[in-house]
This record gives C-alpha cells, sequence and structure tokens, in this order.
C-alpha cells in the first residue's frame, strides 16, 4: 500500500513539473523571448545591437571603472562629434587586445579626440608607447586633456601631419621598420590600401594591424551603395581577402574579419 501512494505521488509531481513548464512556455513573456531568439538566429546566429543592448553592455564595462574614469568617459563620449570615436565596449577591447599580446610599442593612423588612444596605452607594457598621428590638429587639445585625466598622457606621444607623409617619414627610418607589435589604422578611407602596406613595413613579424569601420554602416554589403567610403572600404575589404594583398606588401599574412561595431579587419603578420 505505501509503495502504491509513494508510486502516485511521483505521478503526481512528474504532471505538476509538466504543467508548470507548460504554463511557463505559453506564457506572454516567454513567448516574446522565444521569438526574439528565434529572429536572432533566423540572422544566422548575428545579434543586431540595438542602443539598449550596447547600453547594456557599456553599463557592465562601466561597472569595472572607477566613479572618476566613468565621469571623464561620459565627458569625452558626449563631446563635439563624439560619434567619430570608437565605441566604449571597442575601446575596452583594444585595451585588453593590447595587453594580451604583451604590446609595448603601438601604432595609431587617427587619433581624433584620442579615445582610443587612452585606452590603448592603459593596454601597454611598463615604458610602453603610443604613437599617434592626425592631420586634424583641432581635437587634439581636448585629446591631451582627457589623456592627463586618464593618466596615460606620459603614454603618448602625437605627431601632426597628414598620414600618408608621417608614414614615409617612419618607413624611411630604419629603427622603425618592423618595431611596432601593434597597428591601429582608423582614418580617411580612401587611403586605407597605402596606410596598410606601409605598415606592414613598421609591424613586427608576429604582430597585428587592426583596421577599423570595414562595415562602413553595413553599407558594404550593397552592390551600389552610393557612397564613396563604402565603395572604398568594399574595395579594400575584398583586395585583403581576395586580392593581392600579400604580393603588393611582400609579407605574409593571416586576416580575420571580426563583425562587430562598424567592422575590424585583424592581420596577422607572419613570423616567416
Amino acid at each position: 500500500m505505501q509503495k502504491l501512494q509513494k508510486k502516485i505521488k511521483k505521478i503526481f509531481l512528474f504532471i505538476k513539473i509538466r504543467l508548470a513548464r507548460l504554463f511557463k512556455n505559453i506564457h506572454p513573456l516567454s513567448i516574446r523571448r522565444d521569438l526574439k531568439y528565434t529572429l536572432a538566429r533566423s540572422r544566422g546566429g548575428y545579434i543586431n545591437v540595438d542602443k539598449n543592448l550596447k547600453e547594456y553592455v557599456d553599463s557592465l564595462i562601466r561597472f569595472s571603472e572607477s566613479a572618476e574614469t566613468n565621469y571623464i568617459i561620459r565627458s569625452t563620449e558626449k563631446g563635439e562629434r563624439s560619434y567619430l570615436s570608437v565605441p566604449l565596449s571597442q575601446a575596452r577591447f583594444l585595451e585588453v587586445f593590447m595587453r594580451s599580446i604583451n604590446a609595448k610599442h603601438v601604432l595609431e593612423i587617427g587619433t581624433f579626440r584620442g579615445f582610443s588612444t587612452a585606452f590603448i596605452a592603459r593596454g601597454l607594457q611598463e615604458g610602453g608607447l603610443v604613437f599617434s598621428c592626425d592631420e586634424d590638429s583641432r581635437p587634439i587639445p581636448a585629446a591631451r586633456r582627457f589623456w592627463q585625466a586618464m593618466g596615460i598622457e606620459g603614454k603618448v606621444h602625437f605627431e601632426f601631419g597628414i598620414a600618408t607623409k608621417v608614414l614615409e617619414k617612419l618607413t624611411s627610418d630604419t629603427p622603425s621598420l618592423n618595431f611596432f607589435d601593434a597597428i591601429f589604422i582608423d582614418a580617411d578611407k580612401e587611403n586605407y590600401k597605402h596606410y596598410f602596406i606601409e605598415s606592414m613595413k613598421l609591424l613586427k613579424p608576429g604582430g597585428v594591424i587592426l583596421i577599423d569601420n570595414t562595415l562602413w554602416k553595413g553599407l558594404v554589403q550593397y552592390p551600389n551603395s552610393h557612397d564613396n567610403s563604402a565603395e572604398h572600404m568594399k574595395n579594400f575589404n575584398t583586395w585583403i581577402f581576395k586580392g593581392t594583398a600579400a604580393e603588393e606588401c611582400n609579407f605574409g599574412f593571416t586576416a580575420s574579419f571580426v563583425p562587430a561595431w562598424d567592422g575590424l579587419i585583424m592581420v596577422f603578420k607572419n613570423r616567416v
């Protein structure tokens, strides 16, 4: 009799659990969640990072910063033409990436207000330096104030000038060849190919070039985007992955595409 009662209790418990799961699955919030997941999966696993999701990610990063640093970062993010700076999550990615490869010397092509510069500098080894160049000196006073507030001003060397000329000067200086551990390109899109070729001369074997804005607002996917920068990026992307980039650079490399932010190509310079 006791065995029968135990068996009946087990059956009722099983039914109760099944009903609870059923009601949970047909709850409107559950249906909405599953629909969102299905839609995300229908995009091949690529998630659409809208404003709310971006804020969620940024809030996690801000949580790991001090109150003072958060105030400094927020002040810079709200500055004039701040949309031209890399997003906070990408800036933190650059910092962690530099730490992961034990970078000491980094070249940055395109400074603007020095937001990415500061995070790259934070990721460098002791005694490290970011050599950053830009032909627009107007945002630099604000950039220097930001670097000073972030405590990394001593790790940044800013060079004013047209990037092609700055690179020409660097490549003509023998000690600069094969010198940089990493290079970040975030400047005018029509010269990306030239920047890449010159950067490969300056990059150490085993170093990495990171190239920003390679998705250019998603416009690179269209046969005719009616956007000059998108067309430049589309041609550059094809040149890197399907073209003759390695032959023109005289250096072998391996490239990958990070479909995040506005698109980021990562290129590893072969050691041999």
